[in-house]
């Protein structure tokens, strides 16, 4: 049953994701360059300890750097409560490698486990203890998202060109009259026809 309930899963994820690649990547109507640097800023917005605000920087910086605002979105889903540990923390250790800085003590992780019942107490608790890695954490994300955002540039960009440049012969989606010559010159016969009928009554 569990297995069962997985493959159906993985199959549902899966169509989704061709769908979303083949008409949110492949067939839209942005060039490359917009479609893999909106990846881009998705991936790399996903490597930074930003969580339940992804989405909204994503579409802001898309915006702001003119990219594509749709494709960014799902890739921030990667980083979620149940990922951010093995996301976040590789990061962390490498700002604090490259900042020289001191491992987290064991009464920092114990303190953790025990914070205050008051709400704001609580906030401000946990406020603290993020203060207490945030120059490392943020160090090594912005490295690691920069590098993955890179790579997803490159990777995004020659795969959609290429794929475009097989089935179309141009970057870009043809319009629809490129795409049916016939069907245009038609349209014009029809619209001359009309003329003359009009103007021979």
């Amino acid at each position: 049953m569990y297995r069962r309930h997985l493959r159906a899963a993985y199959r549902l994820h899966s169509h989704r994701f061709k769908r979303f690649l083949f008409h949110q990547v492949l067939h839209a109507d942005d060039p490359p360059h917009r479609l893999a640097l909106g990846a881009a800023i998705g991936m790399f917005v996903m490597a930074t300890p930003t969580l339940g605000m992804q989405m909204v920087i994503v579409v802001f910086l898309a915006w702001l750097l003119r990219a594509n605002k749709v494709v960014g979105l799902p890739v921030v889903w990667i980083s979620n409560p149940a990922t951010c540990v093995p996301i976040y923390y590789p990061c962390y250790w490498l700002g604090r490698f490259l900042l020289d800085r001191p491992s987290i003590p064991r009464a920092w992780w114990g303190d953790l486990a025990r914070p205050p019942e008051d709400w704001a107490e609580a906030v401000a608790f946990y406020w603290n203890k993020f203060m207490d890695i945030a120059l490392p954490l943020w160090t090594g994300c912005v490295i690691v998202g920069l590098v993955c955002g890179y790579l997803t540039y490159v990777i995004i960009y020659y795969s959609v060109a290429a794929y475009r440049m097989r089935r179309w012969g141009q970057l870009t989606r043809p319009r629809k009259d490129k795409a049916n010559p016939q069907s245009s010159r038609d349209s014009r016969i029809l619209g001359r026809l009309r003329e003359n009928r009009s103007l021979g009554g």
